[in-house]
């Protein structure tokens, strides 16, 4: 089975020390930039995490993001806006539905209320399922 991870997934992939998982597998374009916002959420909202640790994450993220195969969603906005009103998701969460479907995979998301608003469309898992 392969599978497609969200930013969060990504995210507690490498806070669990879990990033093993993500070989080989996939996401889409856009998840570099969800998961340096959810580093700069931490930094500069929440501030749990220094600029310093940042700094590392940052690299640790880039070298992380390499092991997974990126789904592009060039012109596909039409159809991704469709599947956010039917599930009642954000654009961003509906990106990640419409890749894992298209390319038959199964979408990894922390995120329950996408987990279980997308599993009529597509299979979905957490990262502790799989």
């Amino acid at each position: 089975m392969s599978l497609l991870f969200d930013a969060s997934s990504i995210f507690e992939a490498i806070v669990e020390k879990k990033v093993s998982v993500l070989q080989g597998n996939y996401t889409i374009d856009l998840a570099v930039y969800e998961v340096g916002n959810t580093l700069w959420k931490r930094m500069s909202l929440l501030r749990d995490i220094g600029d310093a640790e940042v700094a590392k994450l940052v690299l640790l993220v880039k070298r992380v993001l390499k092991l997974l195969k990126k789904v592009k969603l060039d012109c596909q906005e039409e159809e991704i806006i469709k599947i956010a009103a039917r599930l009642g998701v954000t654009f961003y969460d509906a990106s990640y539905a419409f890749a894992a479907k298209n390319n038959n995979l199964t979408l990894v998301t922390e995120d329950e209320k996408l987990r279980e608003r997308a599993k009529s469309y597509v299979n979905t898992l957490s990262l502790r399922e799989i």
